[in-house]
């Protein structure tokens, strides 16, 4: 369990850091061409991110 959690913390973070990586894992493998995710989806994948790790953190965490 806890290397559950501290893979999904690490993932979480490098998410909100580089939003990029996971935009080009998901998308920008099928895509042709010079293709770069639009703000408003780092944005939101940041968002997301944050408020994903707060929820994990303050629901999984104390039950560990």
């Amino acid at each position: 369990m806890f290397f559950f959690a501290f893979l999904f913390i690490v993932i979480s973070i490098l998410n909100i850091i580089f939003p990029k990586i996971g935009w080009y894992l998901k998308y920008g493998w099928a895509v042709k061409g010079d293709v770069e995710p639009s703000d408003a989806y780092l944005l939101m994948s940041r968002v997301m991110g944050v408020i994903i790790l707060i929820i994990f953190l303050f629901v999984f965490l104390p039950n560990m």
